[in-house]
């Protein structure tokens, strides 16, 4: 029996940042705090016990392409986002080869009040840009119209303290295009 045990997507902006073990942000945010998630995976023979995966990237969008490989049923013949990540699954360290793209859509408001039936995060530090893409170890934040552009190696920045949004002109500038054409392709 595999079994999947998948936590909720950040601390409550009313709780104590320090849930996020340090990284930025919290739920309402598309900082890492706000996004990344636990995956616990129990699959006795077939996930050595005790392992411990922080390199490899899952997503929600992994799960059906996942479990019907798992499974060898074919998957819906439908255009899907995810990726095949059984190997991860089985304790393996993978890398993606799509990109992720997120988006928080809200209206701009005030921190510490709510709207849209959301409380923004009242800390200025986890208040992010509205749209968000991850290619490798590179994260880009972008507001919808084009502002607010924050570049991060999460590789060696985990808890996006750089923007190296004007040093990665380059890298900044391909990730924030693919952000803008992901966002406006949405229906």
């Amino acid at each position: 029996t595999l079994i999947l045990l998948c936590g909720d997507n950040g601390p409550e902006p009313t709780l104590e940042q320090s849930r996020t073990k340090g990284l930025r942000g919290m739920k309402w945010s598309l900082y890492e705090g706000g996004i990344r998630t636990p995956l616990i995976v129990r699959w006795p023979g077939k996930v050595p016990a005790g392992a411990v995966n922080t390199m490899t990237v899952i997503s929600s969008v992994d799960f059906l392409r996942t479990l019907c490989a798992l499974l060898y049923l074919p998957a819906p013949d439908v255009e899907q986002d995810g990726e095949i990540m059984s190997q991860a699954l089985r304790g393996a360290n993978v890398v993606r080869t799509k990109p992720l793209f997120w988006e928080y859509g809200r209206k701009p408001g005030e921190a510490g009040k709510v709207q849209n039936g959301f409380p923004y995060p009242k800390e200025p530090n986890s208040k992010s840009p509205n749209v968000a893409v991850r290619k490798g170890y590179w994260k880009l934040l972008v507001n919808a119209d084009g502002t607010q552009t924050e570049l991060y190696h999460l590789g060696k920045d985990p808890n996006e303290t750089t923007n190296l949004a004007e040093t990665e002109k380059e890298t900044a500038e391909r990730l924030k295009k693919a952000a803008l054409d992901w966002r406006k392709s949405l229906p």
